[in-house]
């Protein structure tokens, strides 16, 4: 089971019970895990989907964004193959936040026991008609933005595990680096840990080194923030970049190339590519191709295509001196 962090009480409590299903394998009707920490609802995501056997069991079922209800409604009344039970997990519907199908409100109070459906969703509106459903008849858990003593707490048994310790000013400068994005974190420790070798202890200088040197990552982390709504955030990480005098133009070339890779991962994840496929065709490492993906899906075709068509925009007129090249990221970034 992947490390996870903890915040709120009522949080930790939510994790608790979660946790506590999946040692006792005995699972609730429904699930919902809702909130902006990715890292969180990709884990747990992948722990239960584990405890049904994993992406290629017959007792496991996807669907993403708009699904057809009644192949939906006939998986969920599929009995299961060999096994006492089948999960079925629903992401990116919106029909916790937006009104949900009247069928399926309908229909999950009469659900087989056999069946065990897991919504996972970004934003949720509390007075949705589903939302009560699944409060009532299952387990509403929020992955929400962790804060700094839950992450310290959760980076050190990360190193711990590595056999490495971290000094507490490190450990400030770190999350000051990184932000509160735990998969970003993740990322970095990582890298970290493959710095250090054989060495056990974090030191400020070992960071300075490190989270320094890399300004696709922050690129990277932009275009994350951007899918996420957090418009603050990726201005936050482009005053960063420019702080180490970073040019704007390479910023926007780095940008460019990105929605170029974006569109090729959005298209492997409307073609069912899994990891190893995509990364052949995007010519990188099958993590990195795992990570595109995951970042594709948050967003449309149209709106990659939008977006790099714009970047191209810019550079013209950066070139034809009509806008200064700060100006043009920060226009990218506001749009």
């Amino acid at each position: 089971m992947a490390e996870r962090g903890s915040g709120k009480k009522k949080d930790r409590q939510q994790y608790l019970l979660l946790n506590q299903d999946l040692k006792a394998q005995s699972y609730r009707p429904v699930y919902l895990l809702y909130g902006e920490e990715s890292y969180l609802k990709t884990s747990y995501k992948r722990s239960f989907r584990e405890a049904f056997g994993g992406k290629d069991s017959m007792n496991y079922s996807y669907f993403e964004g708009n699904v057809e209800l009644d192949e939906l409604l006939s998986v969920l009344e599929t009995l299961p193959f060999l096994a006492e039970g089948r999960l079925v997990i629903l992401e990116d519907s919106g029909f916790c936040r937006h009104s949900a199908p009247e069928r399926l409100c309908a229909y999950l109070p009469k659900m087989p026991k056999s069946s065990h459906l897991m919504l996972i969703e970004k934003e949720v509106d509390k007075r949705n008609r589903l939302y009560k459903l699944l409060d009532q008849g299952g387990l509403c858990c929020e992955m929400a933005e962790q804060d700094e003593r839950a992450l310290s707490a959760w980076v050190a048994r990360i190193l711990k595990k590595e056999g490495k310790r971290i000094r507490p000013a490190a450990m400030a400068l770190l999350l000051e680096r990184t932000g509160k994005s735990m998969e970003h974190i993740l990322t970095e420790l990582q890298k970290l840990s493959a710095y250090l070798g054989e060495r056990e202890l974090v030191e400020e200088e070992d960071l300075d080194a490190i989270l320094s040197q890399n300004a696709e990552d922050r690129v990277f982390e932009m275009l994350s923030e951007l899918g996420r709504g957090n418009r603050a955030g990726a201005l936050c990480c482009y005053r960063e970049l420019l702080a180490r005098e970073e040019a704007p133009m390479k910023i926007l070339a780095l940008f460019r190339r990105s929605f170029n890779q974006l569109l090729l991962a959005r298209e492997c994840v409307e073609k069912g590519r899994n990891e190893r496929e995509s990364a052949g065709i995007l010519g990188l490492k099958p993590y990195i191709a795992g990570k595109l993906m995951a970042q594709a899906r948050h967003s449309t075709t149209q709106d990659l295509k939008e977006r790099l068509a714009r970047c191209l925009r810019y550079d013209a007129a950066i070139k034809s001196g009509k806008l200064s090249d700060r100006m043009a990221v920060e226009l990218l970034l506001l749009s």
